[in-house]
């Protein structure tokens, strides 16, 4: 479980698709795992985990710019991710 450590996690708001908030994995424990969502940490139980963390690259990749809200791409700033358009 430790390939998780610093992956990124995004928080999708409804159908509409737009990311509100980006976390960073940064505890993974026997039966937990820890995730920085910035202002906040979470601790999940590993059952209750519903994200697929993603590399840098891989989320850059997969999320464009105009699915982010203002603060998740203020959060993405401060993260050093490249949010792009297509």
């Amino acid at each position: 479980m430790n390939e998780m450590l610093n992956k990124y996690c995004a928080k999708i708001f409804g159908k509409t698709g737009v990311i509100i908030e980006i976390g960073v994995v940064k505890k993974v424990a026997n039966r937990t795992i820890h995730v920085d969502w910035g202002n906040k940490t979470w601790i999940y139980q590993k059952k209750d985990f519903n994200w697929v963390p993603l590399a840098k690259e891989e989320f850059e990749e997969k999320y464009k710019k105009p699915k982010f809200s203002d603060g998740a791409l203020t959060r993405a700033e401060e993260l050093g991710l490249k949010i792009t358009y297509n």
